[in-house]
Parts: structure tokens; C-alpha cells; sequence
């Protein structure tokens, strides 16, 4: 290989390291809704075996239920719940990343897929 071709792998390495990162952070900064039966206690029971003690730590924030991971650098993601009751005596449930640790515009905050895992945990549980 030459000098050109090398640069060019490298290039096109950076490129797609960078658009991989920018489709997580998209991902990342999305919200999540479900509509359940479930009862509100058995909601946030459900959401609190969800989230371990040992990896999150619940917080206050905008969420009735809010948790930030636990990291060494500190730079962990708060995931935040919300529970809303609808006209029909279902609840909806909305999960967001609420806060996270940004750099260069793409997010760096671990944890940030939890959001995804509690819906998708309470869509099963019915």
C-alpha cells in the first residue's frame, strides 16, 4: 500500500466512526412512549427492578421517576420516567434521557439506552 491509500482507509475509518456516533446520538436523544393497563404501582415497581442500585441512583428531575448511572468520570445519563393517566384508565408511560455529558456535540454519557429498555420492558409485561 502507498502513502494515498492508507490516508484514504484512515479517512474513511474517522467517517465511519463519526456518522456511527452521530446515528447513536440521534438514538440517544429520542423519546419513548406505550400505553399500558398496567397499575401505577405495579409500574413503578416494574421500573425500579429495572434500574439496579449497584449501576443507577434515583434522583430528582423532570421525570416522576428519574435515575442517573453511576460512572467513575461522572458523566452518566439520567434517564427520566413519566407516568400519565389517559381517558380510558390505561397510563401512558414516556421514558427520555433527560441530562447527559456531551462532547463535540455527540453524546458520551453511558446508560443513555435505558430509556428503549423500560418501554420495551413494560410492552411485555401486559
Amino acid at each position: 500500500m502507498d502513502g494515498s491509500s492508507v490516508l484514504l482507509v484512515f479517512v474513511l475509518i474517522i467517517g465511519v466512526a463519526l456518522g456511527v456516533n452521530i446515528w447513536l446520538t440521534i438514538i440517544a436523544k429520542r423519546e419513548y412512549e406505550t400505553v399500558t393497563s398496567l397499575s401505577l404501582p405495579r409500574l413503578h415497581a416494574l421500573v425500579d427492578d429495572t434500574f439496579g442500585k449497584l449501576l443507577w441512583e434515583e434522583i430528582d428531575g423532570p421525570g416522576e421517576l428519574n435515575f442517573r448511572r453511576r460512572s467513575v468520570t461522572g458523566r452518566g445519563a439520567t434517564i427520566s420516567i413519566a407516568f400519565e393517566t389517559a381517558p380510558d384508565n390505561k397510563i401512558a408511560v414516556g421514558a427520555w434521557m433527560s441530562a447527559w455529558t456531551s462532547r463535540y456535540g455527540l453524546v458520551v454519557s453511558s446508560g443513555w439506552w435505558m430509556s428503549k429498555k423500560i418501554i420495551r420492558k413494560i410492552d411485555q409485561a401486559v
